[in-house]
């Protein structure tokens, strides 16, 4: 079970998240268990400081994508 499913939250918006998590396993060639670990860890931190929830998983999927390139990036320049 993915970790975003354990969430609180209405479940369209669970949705919207394991989409977000779906697209960008296959965007970035991961597994979706990795990306949901991450996106996980991201969003708790981001639920906490944000007011406005609608556009969450738009910045949680682009700081994902940034973490996950740059560690791509120190793997290929060792």
């Amino acid at each position: 079970m993915l970790r975003v499913g354990v969430l609180s939250g209405e479940d369209n918006e669970k949705k919207i998240h394991l989409n977000s998590i779906e697209i960008l396993a296959k965007e970035l060639h991961k597994a979706i268990w990795e990306v949901d670990l991450i996106y996980t860890s991201i969003l708790d931190d981001l639920q906490k400081q944000a007011r406005v929830k609608t556009f969450l998983h738009i910045f949680v999927s682009k700081k994902v994508k940034e973490l996950i390139v740059m560690q791509n990036y120190r793997k290929s320049s060792q």
